[in-house]
């Protein structure tokens, strides 16, 4: 399959491509993706099935690609879309979800293992909101171990990500194994690394200035649900720019009976 590499300025192109999408039912857009947030929000409270919340998320995450694929036609957003993933490759969507799951474990547990005990205590400390000159100097003297796990977390889960980051969607669009597609995604990120960091930044800039606003509401999944309506179809249109994929397979046949736009 053939990764091309793009100029930095798509990063940005990118993000007005998915406005564009978004644009074209706004509506939608946000009860799909409100309704997603809740039912991951009432499965976490559940013990154990908030597993299925990662486990899931591929699967949910290419039925919104499907819908993106709708609205490149000039076909309805439906919520239909988010069972394609469910027909259409759900295994190996499925391991993609595991492999997640069990990479983020392991990253949590490099960083408590490399200062777990130096950042608890200075959480502690800013928990109880008085600082004093015996924990400040306990502070100052903690801080580089738990800068130092916090680096070594990063150094695990921004190449992590990147494999992840088009996974599901080669593994869905183009049937690729889940190794093969997280290894084409790190190529692809690292290849057009410099319009990854703009789109990212970006992005990262809208939902912090849209904190505030989730604050305010008391509702921190708020500032979530204001930029993935604009995120998701920004990752299509990402994913439409890199891979050399013309010709994908048709909507309708990945699609359970019954749930097809006309």
């Amino acid at each position: 399959m053939k990764i091309r590499k793009v100029p930095a300025h798509r990063g940005w192109r990118w993000i007005v491509e998915g406005v564009v999408l978004f644009k074209k039912n706004p509506v939608n857009w946000f009860l799909i993706i409100g309704a997603l947030l809740v039912a991951a929000k009432l499965l976490v409270m559940i013990p154990f099935l908030g597993l299925l919340v990662l486990l899931a998320f591929p699967v949910a995450l290419v039925g919104l690609m499907e819908g993106c694929r709708a609205l490149e036609h000039d076909k309805e957003l439906k919520f239909g879309y988010l069972l394609s993933g469910c027909v259409r490759n759900t295994a190996a969507l499925v391991a993609l979800g595991g492999i997640s799951l069990m990479g983020n474990l392991l990253t949590l547990m490099l960083i408590m293992a490399v200062g777990g005990d130096a950042i608890t205590a200075i959480l502690k400390f800013a928990a109880q909101q008085k600082v004093t000159p015996e924990n400040a100097h306990l502070i100052r003297e903690m801080a580089p171990k738990a800068m130092f796990a916090i680096l070594a977390g990063w150094a695990v889960s921004i190449p992590l990500l990147m494999a992840l980051w088009f996974a599901p969607l080669l593994v869905y669009f183009n049937s690729l194994k889940p190794v093969a597609a997280m290894i084409h995604s790190l190529w692809a990120c690292w290849k057009n690394l410099p319009a990854c960091l703009i789109h990212g930044a970006v992005m990262m800039a809208a939902l912090i200035l849209a904190t505030p606003l989730a604050a305010a509401t008391g509702i921190f999944d708020f500032a979530l649900w204001l930029i993935a309506p604009v995120l998701v179809p920004s990752l299509y249109a990402s994913y439409r720019d890199i891979f050399d994929v013309d010709e994908l397979p048709a909507a309708e046949t990945t699609l359970p009976a019954g749930t097809a736009p006309p």
